[in-house]
């Protein structure tokens, strides 16, 4: 009796899905993934192979969930003797409210709620867990909030001086009044202290007095008398010698067709791998700065697909070009570098 009990009151033993079923859902997802993996750089731009391939394996998965899903439907449909397309048309539009719907309806037309329940448990649990997660991430105000405190030693403030010693006088110290130039002042003064910046005037050694002149140190004059001239036997000092400073050469902007014909090495960069499987190709435009011995010296990304940036920057900054002379000297150079991947070479 126990075990009749037990057999029926426990779900059904025959499984709705087929082999066959979980064959499709699982192509269903490898086809969502390879074009999540193509399709996902042009939505958005993604930190790095890692985070595409993480974005892919999620469409992947949903998409293998959602063919999952339709297969039951069908497959259940069918076997109940139900009308399959409508209840496939309606949980392609409402997804998984409309499996929820499907669920609902075909227990209570077979009046067997047993076989729904397992689905319904699942669904219902995924949809708890869900919103348990995400609510608060949406809601900042429901995440418990704690205070930073900072533990501040609170310093006693300081006791008053010392007392003197007993006998000794004590002189209390000079008040001076608070000026604030920035303040203006209660009442108008009626003298002002008049500065006196009158320069010094420097105090000229003028050593032993010339013969006969008073105030005139010794050997100033030519040999004529005439004062004011060099002293006897000293030479006039030479003029300043004048610098020419040559101007130093400016960078010169050439166009990337010129700098392209005056390449000497330059290898073409390698193509990414998972470029490749998402089958992306382009141009990556790069700015670029020639030193005066041909090298580049630095590297601006200008546009271009982000699976291909890394590897056009990783070749061209070991290209080698000939050197720009601007009269006679080697300058350097502001061009901009194109670098083709195309899946057909």
């Amino acid at each position: 009796m126990f075990e009749d009990a037990l057999l029926d009151s426990s779900l059904r033993q025959k499984s709705v899905l087929n082999r066959i079923h979980y064959v499709l859902s699982s192509l269903a997802g490898a086809l969502c993934f390879v074009l999540g993996l193509r399709l996902l750089p042009m939505v958005f731009v993604p930190a790095g192979p890692r985070a595409l391939m993480i974005a892919a394996v999620l469409v992947g998965g949903a998409a293998a969930l959602y063919a999952l899903m339709l297969c039951y439907v069908w497959a259940d449909a069918r076997q109940q003797n139900l009308h399959k397309w409508p209840w496939l048309g309606v949980t392609i539009l409402l997804n998984l409210p409309g499996f929820l719907i499907y669920l609902i309806y075909s227990a209570k037309k077979t009046g067997d709620w047993r076989r729904a329940a397992l689905p319904l448990a699942y669904v219902v649990e995924l949809t708890f867990v869900g919103v348990m997660i995400l609510v608060p991430l949406i809601y900042t105000q429901a995440l418990p909030t704690t205070l930073l405190s900072v533990d501040n030693p609170i310093v006693e403030p300081p006791g008053p001086p010392p007392a003197p010693p007993m006998g000794e006088r004590v002189t209390p110290p000079a008040h001076h009044a608070a000026v604030d130039p920035f303040t203006q002042p209660v009442r108008i003064p009626t003298t002002i202290d008049v500065i006196d910046e009158t320069p010094v005037p420097p105090q000229i050694d003028a050593g032993p007095k010339g013969p006969g002149v008073i105030g005139v140190p010794e050997g100033f004059g030519r040999r004529d008398g005439v004062i004011g001239s060099v002293p006897w036997g000293t030479q006039p000092p030479p003029p300043p010698t004048v610098v020419h400073t040559a101007s130093k050469p400016q960078m010169v902007h050439l166009s990337s067709s010129i700098v392209a014909a005056k390449a000497l090495y330059q290898p073409k960069p390698v193509y990414p791998r998972l470029a490749i499987m998402a089958h992306v190709q382009g141009t990556v435009v790069l700015q670029a700065i020639l030193g005066k011995d041909g090298t580049v010296q630095d590297l601006k990304v200008m546009s271009g697909p982000p699976l291909l940036i890394a590897a056009a920057v990783d070749a061209v900054k070991t290209w080698r070009y000939q050197p720009t002379l601007l009269n006679s000297e080697p300058v350097d150079v502001l061009t901009e570098i194109d670098v083709i991947f195309s899946l057909g070479e």
